[in-house]
């Protein structure tokens, strides 16, 4: 239950927080050279980062941070789509609530860059599998155990 208390620390957030929790934590996860990350209208988190594979292959991403109760909408799939350029490998979406079906199969459309989701769910996954912790001051992550890295 400790991880669903996180994910209430992570949507109680305000935008500043939660935009330093998202630079954090898809830091964590590995992307590297992440810029210009704002703040949208819509409190939605954006930015982009890269993912370096070896010396040779790297996957451009495009990211959206939303903290969200219950259902994220369709449109925000359109959303992530239209600030994607063509240096755009990929998307990913992080959220504190749950994706549609339809926004499922929209992420995943033939001909179209993929988006990976991240909801609620793999959210707590990954907190676990990491030993990660927020900072309810910062927003930040931190790992609890020091010697196991992400």
């Amino acid at each position: 239950m400790i991880y669903n208390s996180q994910i209430e620390i992570i949507s109680g957030l305000s935008k500043t927080q939660f935009k330093s929790f998202c630079s954090t934590f898809f830091h964590l996860l590995g992307l590297t050279n992440i810029n210009a990350v704002l703040i949208r209208e819509n409190g939605v988190i954006t930015g982009k980062g890269t993912i370096n594979l070896g010396i040779v292959m790297s996957y451009h991403f495009v990211f959206f941070g939303k903290q969200h109760v219950g259902a994220v909408p369709d449109n925000i799939i359109q959303e992530i789509r239209e600030i994607m350029d063509k240096e755009t490998d990929k998307g990913l979406v992080l959220t504190t609530g749950y994706f549609t079906r339809e926004a499922k199969r929209q992420a995943k459309i033939k001909g179209k860059p993929p988006i990976d989701l991240i909801d609620r769910s793999n959210l707590i996954e990954r907190l676990k599998k990491y030993n990660l912790r927020i900072s309810i001051d910062t927003g930040e992550v931190f790992l609890t155990d020091k010697e196991k890295k992400p």
